[in-house]
Formats: structure tokens, sequence, C-alpha cells
């Protein structure tokens, strides 16, 4: 499947197979990673946590899509491999931040 970032605009193609979906996620919040720039923090059950961690691994270097109502909101490069937390930096404003995290944890 083929969609285009809304961060970016450019063409990400999509794994076939939903790697995490909301109910694999125990929490996540907004974090402050300056005066004005926000990310979000997500944490893991351990059952999406071990699927994170095979497909981050497979993907380190590469961007990963996230999708919130079935729209990619961003695809971040994996930098290393994810398991039980991850950190979504970017240039986030904290309305923006806020609405990822939301979206994230929305069940």
């Amino acid at each position: 499947m083929v969609a285009q970032g809304a961060d970016s605009g450019r063409v990400i193609y999509l794994h076939p197979e939903i790697v995490v979906n909301n109910d694999d996620i125990a929490q996540s919040w907004v974090l402050q990673d300056g005066p004005d720039r926000f990310g979000v923090r997500v944490q893991f059950l351990p059952a999406g946590a071990e699927r994170m961690r095979q497909a981050t691994a497979a993907h380190v270097g590469r961007p990963m899509a996230i999708l919130i109502d079935g729209a990619v909101v961003m695809a971040p490069v994996v930098r290393s491999p994810i398991s039980d937390s991850a950190v979504i930096s970017g240039n986030f404003t904290q309305a923006e931040a806020e609405r990822i995290a939301d979206g994230i944890d929305k069940r």
C-alpha cells in the first residue's frame, strides 16, 4: 500500500501487516523538548513491545509510518530498535504533540 506522509509529503510504502495498534499501547503523553518544541512518549504493553522490537530491529535507518484514524500523520526514521517505550521527536507544537498522543492512546 502507498500513502503520502503528512509531515513531509513524501511517498511512503506501508507494510500490509500492522505492527501495533491502540490496543498495544499502555499510555502516551507529551514531552517538552525545548521552549517551543514537543514530542510524544509511548509506552507499549508486553505483546506490542515484542512486535515493535522485532519490526524496528529490521528497519533501523528507515522510516516507520504512524497512522491515526487511518491517515499517516508522520513517518519518523527508526534510530534504534524499540521495545517497551519510544519517543517520537520532531518539531511539534504542543497542540500537534497532544493530538498525536491522544490519537495513539485512543481506545
